[in-house]
């Protein structure tokens, strides 16, 4: 850690240095409290914060009882990391790992300044103290917030589309017929939480107006959507013709309808290519579809409602390099960044009522599905489209008020590729021979364990590559414990080559075993299972054994860390993006 301090000469985002000689500094609490409500991170106490190197004088047992005292009673929720003191270039320095607090024990605030003026949060190497929305937003954890049940008091039951109205009491009535069934419009309305009362007189309510409206910006002008197209990667930048956007879109009316115009927006300006897929074709853009529909219904539904954010709108970003999706209010209730997209959580939205209403509410295009399935599967299937599509997982960035989405363009099926293989002539081909061939091209070979590591059942992996061998596309290299297939040197022109199995020494089985384990993990990583235990678990390998391997790949500078060295919440990701 502290080569790496000295190699770049500035202290990162999760790394503090102080000196400490005489006491603690003044901004101890500061830094706690900062470390505790982001994503955590290391204090050093000892070190020279010029040159990184061991403080002359330094008393490091009565810094860490210092420390100690600061962390057990200065601080609320008190921090309870282990306080280490460590022998370091003849001297001593005071560690301390602080780990990221519980998103519902958020903020954690220095005691005797409150939770609107001691909290903070890490920017750069500085902390900032979070503004007064940050914290109310943090707070907003403990409860249920009730903000989009609220009655709009100029709005009347005229400002609510009939159409989409029928289509939602006809899915609710399905869905529920004990409740729904047999009751007047109004009633059931209300018992959606799209109507309620206010002085006898039947109002929408916020949900309602959002889900079911013609035009809900006529009460809230900045309830809408943006969509904004970059010729460069970089906001701001001219493009070759000095055009600052190739499509800047303001996208309002209800939901639905954002939903519809936001993905043909996105729609326009992505590359497309024609996929064969068994006896049909489909079109395949930059980004599927559906992973769109997802991310943008999620900022939609689970934004913050409140009166404080009601003046922002939920942006989409086009890059040529990427596609970004943000909104107001940060994550909500218990859920931590590691756990979105990971697998199906308990669903516990900050607009409960609005989430419902949207769970009967059919999409534009498919009327036999819904927006919103709430079951907290939305994420989940969008990161396992992208996995279909060679794809690596969204990056979540959040923050005390905020969170952004972003989706590397960068695709094993990217639309160059699709044209690659449809040119091979092959036809009806399945999802996992599409995916198999673009790993071979990428990475030079491609085994049934990475395959897996995408997602691909083993049966389905082993049938597709005995199938491309068979078709005189790949050839398999190795034995059959360690096998890889490869594709041939002129794919589609050179006869199969007749296979033999070289004799192998016991140490030569032991590195095969060892290189394709590596090679397993690093596709594993880049599909997005970024943690140790979850690498295991979906490889089906041993805890201890992916251990080893992962040390072996930082050896090789092929993955790092991406926490402190003993976070609890420690995962990986790859160096230098895409490995092949």
């Amino acid at each position: 850690m502290v080569d790496r301090l000295r190699r770049t000469g500035l202290e990162p985002t999760e790394i503090e240095v102080k000196a400490a000689v005489q006491a603690l500094p003044k901004t101890i609490g500061e830094t706690l409290s900062a470390f505790a409500n982001g994503e955590g991170g290391t204090l050093l106490l000892g070190l020279d914060e010029e040159g990184f190197r061991p403080a002359a004088n330094f008393d490091a047992e009565r810094i860490r009882d210092a420390l100690a005292t600061w962390c057990n009673e200065k601080m609320w929720p008190p921090i309870r990391s282990t306080i280490e003191v460590v022998d370091y270039e003849g001297a001593q320095v005071v560690r301390l790992d602080v780990d990221a607090s519980d998103p519902v024990d958020k903020p954690c605030f220095v005691l005797d300044r409150g939770e609107y003026n001691g909290s903070f949060i890490r920017v750069g190497d500085g902390d900032r103290r979070l503004t007064r929305y940050e914290v109310t937003q943090l707070l907003s954890n403990r409860d249920q917030p009730t903000h989009d049940q609220q009655v709009v008091p100029d709005a009347t039951v005229d400002d609510l589309d009939p159409r989409l109205v029928d289509q939602v009491l006809r899915h609710a009535a399905e869905r529920s017929a004990r409740a729904f069934s047999g009751v007047d419009r109004v009633t059931a309305l209300k018992r959606l939480g799209a109507l309620k009362d206010l002085d006898g007189t039947p109002r929408p309510t916020l949900a309602g107006l959002l889900a079911l409206g013609f035009y809900p910006q006529q009460f809230f002008p900045q309830l809408f959507a943006s969509v904004v197209v970059l010729p460069t990667t970089e906001m701001g930048e001219l493009g070759p013709e000095g055009e600052r956007f190739l499509e800047n879109v303001t996208v309002d009316g209800p939901i639905p309808v954002i939903l519809q115009e936001v993905t043909a927006a996105l729609r326009r300006n992505m590359s497309r290519a024609a996929i064969v897929r068994g006896l049909g074709r489909e079109d395949r853009y930059d980004y599927p579809t559906e992973v769109i529909r997802e991310l943008v219904t999620n900022a939609l539904m689970h934004r913050d409602y409140s009166p404080e954010s009601r003046g922002t709108q939920v942006q989409i970003e086009l890059y040529p390099d990427r596609l970004v999706v943000k909104n107001e209010g940060g994550l909500f209730g218990g859920v931590t960044v590691d756990q979105l997209g990971a697998a199906r959580i308990a669903s516990k939205s900050r607009n409960a009522t609005l989430a419902k209403l949207l769970g009967d509410v059919p999409l534009p295009d498919r009327t036999n599905e819904t927006i919103a399935e709430n079951r907290g599967s939305g994420l989940v299937a969008a990161v396992l489209a992208l996995r279909r599509a060679g794809m690596s997982p969204p990056d979540f960035d959040a923050g005390p008020g905020r969170l952004t989405v972003t989706v590397p363009r960068t695709a094993l099926l990217a639309p160059q590729t699709i044209e690659w293989i449809a040119g091979l002539g092959l036809g009806h081909l399945t999802d996992a021979q599409h995916l198999t061939l673009a790993i071979m091209r990428s990475s030079g070979r491609v085994s049934v364990g990475m395959l897996r590591a995408w997602g691909v059942q083993d049966r389905d992996a082993r049938e597709a590559v005995r199938d491309l061998v068979t078709r005189g596309v790949a050839i398999r290299i190795g034995g059959k414990r360690y096998a890889s297939y490869r594709l041939i040197d002129d794919v589609g022109d050179l006869p199969l080559p007749e296979l033999h199995s070289a004799p192998t020494s016991p140490d030569t089985k032991v590195h095969q075993g060892i290189e394709a384990d590596l090679d397993i993990i690093i596709q594993a990583i880049q599909a997005g299972h970024s943690t140790s235990r979850g690498l295991a678990a979906h490889l089906g390998m041993p805890y201890q054994t992916v251990l080893r391997r992962l040390r072996e790949l930082e050896v090789r500078k092929l993955v790092e860390p991406t926490r402190p060295k003993h976070s609890s919440k420690q995962s990986y990701r790859l160096i230098g993006g895409d490995p092949a």
